[in-house]
């Protein structure tokens, strides 16, 4: 009899450990897939900005859901600086070299969100939403165009942090792809 209960207690242990999560910092680093080329090279003058309400993606749910937040390691705007810029000039986009009527191209990501559901055991069910505008104004022509992606991941353990940025740098890659492929961007930058 004491030894099921020892077994039981040692049980209900690591179930209630398994609810206390703690925060992951994860590493944004998406990927541009670039269909297009823009062969009269215009200028394009980048800005991005976080227009996101929290700099926390969400929590990774279980008990302790007020103190596990996900977060970036770095923050986004720079991290993707480099990314969209690269992408513009994979396309035979020149970023930010003086010209009399640059294209003015802003990203706005509005927002990257990650939540559990709460209401599930198993599986663990994650789910990513991502919005990310563009406004584009070329000699006075605006375009105004926003790309949202919604993906949901299942899991038999609570997902790790290598994990968490799998998840969060394919929605955040596959939205980014939809909008420097999108042919009214293309378009507007011919």
């Amino acid at each position: 009899m004491q030894k099921t209960v020892a077994i039981l207690l040692a049980a209900l242990v690591l179930t209630l450990s398994g609810c206390a999560k703690s925060p992951q910092q994860v590493r944004l680093s998406p990927n541009i897939t670039v269909d297009s080329y823009v062969s009269n090279q215009p200028t394009v003058y980048l800005t991005i900005t976080d227009n996101r309400p929290s700099k926390s993606l969400g929590t990774r749910g279980g008990v302790y859901r007020g103190t596990n937040d996900i977060t970036l390691s770095k923050d986004l705007t720079s991290t993707l600086r480099p990314v969209a810029t690269a992408a513009l000039n994979e396309m035979g986009v020149i970023v930010d070299d003086p010209s009399p009527k640059p294209i003015k191209l802003e990203l706005i990501v509005e927002k990257l969100e990650y939540k559990v559901n709460e209401n599930q055991t198993l599986p663990i069910e994650v789910s990513l939403h991502t919005k990310i505008s563009a406004i584009a104004d070329s000699d006075g022509k605006q375009q105004a165009t926003q790309y949202q992606s919604s993906k949901l991941h299942k899991f038999f353990t609570a997902p790790n942090a290598e994990d968490n940025a799998t998840i969060i740098n394919e929605i955040v890659s596959e939205t980014l792809t939809r909008l420097f492929n999108d042919p009214k961007l293309v378009s507007l930058l011919r």
